[in-house]
């Protein structure tokens, strides 16, 4: 017996219109981060604060179009390359949504190598990832809940987590701290977004912290992860002491506390609570192993199978709340619609930009280069990644309705304008925002805006380490003037068009 569900009780949205649109790309940017002018002519003055919005320096670049014509409506320094950071996941929804469709579902299956005899499967359990980058706690109860249903009491063989559909990665950039919990493993079979709370009670307790993974469904013991307690004077609270495991400081107050840290092995997390919450409902399974049967997925019979929400709204999910782990995960099922033989985010991501760089825009204006253009990974996260305005403009034409339709903004909780819908992008000295607005003639226009200190970004990446996760304190107050900058663009651009 099989039993298969949808993670939502809502039908699949209607499909949008066209993906892509129908003039080629041309060609594949490059360029240095040139010095600011203020739109409208106004000349970056450093030390002015009116001027900079408290920046001291920096640059802007931007480019303003019509996206049913294409044209350019203004434009500074539109072929110049920044880093996007998570605008980056503009091109991995689009590509996403060209290659698997907005209907695609991932699928997480229990599979049965042997038969079912009395209530005893008399062969291996395998919990098979699909790639559903948001599988929680209760998507694992509703699959322990159907393998109960199809009579399964007891395993007589073994316990195998199957992560052989997308490469497993421990990390997705490795000039991130240690502990940030944004810069996730990856991989088929994850839990949680891949985040474990370690967690100090009132008072602490005799064995330390506990290593919890948290959803709708409450708190529970994450077993694959290991804190220990460290000692208070060492200047950093929170450090590694291994693959998911952690020495944390406790409180100097006595009084609870936490922190989020990324999971570097995801299959095996949701491996151990899957037996977790097993041992609860009565079926005792061995310590999970990885790996597949003999003969793979083929091999084994479905016992249950779990379908994640549709690729539209996952990604509508991922737009909206940034999520690196989602923008990996679905950018590496939809490469290996390209070339299964991927193992890397760098590969992987190259696959997408070359594909799309050779797709219509529709009516774009295409007048650059593809030179200097890189995807170093899905998401954007790290300082790998380069593109101008005018190549993220023809990014976003290429992505068309099916894109455009997902983009959040000031009603899904955004510090956007309204009428502006659009993926912002942040890392220290990098600020970026790409989508459409609506100006107050009621005309709809695409932008690309890019701010950025690259001078000051490549001084910290320098100074690296790992062991430090607050970003400095001139780091949030460029951020600020950042912002104001931005706003007061986006207001301009509304109150003239």
């Amino acid at each position: 017996m099989t039993a298969s569900f949808h993670s939502d009780s809502n039908p699949p949205p209607p499909s949008p219109r066209s993906l892509l649109g129908r003039r080629p790309f041309l060609g594949l940017f490059g360029g240095a981060l040139g010095a600011l002018a203020l739109p409208g002519g106004g000349a970056w003055a450093a030390g002015s604060s009116r001027t900079t919005n408290g920046l001291e320096s920096g640059s802007v670049g931007y480019f303003l179009f019509d996206p049913d014509s294409g044209r350019a409506l203004e434009e500074q320094a539109a072929d110049t390359a920044f880093i996007p950071a998570s605008v980056a996941k503009l091109p991995t929804v689009a590509a996403a949504l060209a290659l698997l469709g907005p209907d695609h579902r991932f699928a997480t299956r229990l599979l049965g190598t042997g038969p079912l005899e009395g209530g005893v499967l008399r062969g291996d359990l395998i919990l098979q990832g699909g790639g559903d980058p948001a599988l929680a706690t209760e998507g694992l109860l509703q699959l322990l809940g159907a393998l109960g249903a199809a009579g399964v009491r007891q395993v007589e063989g073994r316990f195998l987590y199957d992560t052989a559909l997308l490469p497993e990665l421990a990390e997705i950039d490795s000039g991130q701290p240690w502990a940030a919990p944004y810069n996730t493993g990856v991989g088929a079979l994850s839990l949680n977004y891949n985040r474990a709370l370690l967690n100090w009670r009132r008072g602490g307790t005799p064995a330390g912290p506990d290593a919890l993974t948290v959803a709708d469904a409450g708190r529970l013991p994450l077993d694959s992860v290991t804190v220990r307690p460290m000692a208070m004077g060492g200047g950093f609270p929170l450090l590694p002491d291994g693959v998911d495991r952690w020495l944390m400081a406790p409180p100097s107050s006595g009084e609870a506390g936490g922190a989020w840290v990324p999971v570097a092995r995801p299959g095996l997390a949701a491996a151990m609570l899957f037996r977790r919450l097993a041992a609860d409902a009565g079926i005792a399974l061995p310590a999970p192993v990885v790996g597949r049967a003999a003969g793979g997925a083929a091999g084994g019979a479905a016992l249950a199978v779990l379908d994640s929400l549709p690729l539209a709204e996952l990604a509508r999910g991922l737009l909206r709340h940034s999520n690196n782990l989602s923008a990996e995960v679905i950018g590496l099922a939809a490469s290996r619609r390209l070339d299964p033989s991927a193992t890397t985010l760098d590969r992987s991501a190259g696959l997408l930009q070359r594909w799309l760089t050779r797709q219509p825009v529709g009516a774009v204006n295409w007048s650059g280069s593809w030179n200097g253009l890189r995807l170093a990974n899905h998401s954007g996260l790290g300082t790998g990644s380069r593109a101008t305005p005018r190549q993220m403009a023809a990014l976003l034409q290429a992505g068309g309705p099916a894109l455009w339709d997902l983009l959040p903004g000031e009603e899904d909780g955004k510090a956007l304008p309204p009428g502006v819908h659009a993926k912002s992008g942040t890392l220290a000295y990098v600020k970026g925002l790409s989508g459409l607005l609506t100006a107050a003639s009621g005309r709809r226009l695409g932008f690309v805006l890019f701010i950025a200190d690259p001078a000051r970004r490549a001084a910290m990446d320098a100074a690296l380490d790992r062991r430090v996760t607050a970003t400095p304190a001139e780091a949030r107050a460029w951020a600020a003037g950042a912002r104001r900058l931005q706003g007061e663009i986006l207001e301009r651009w509304v109150s003239t068009y």
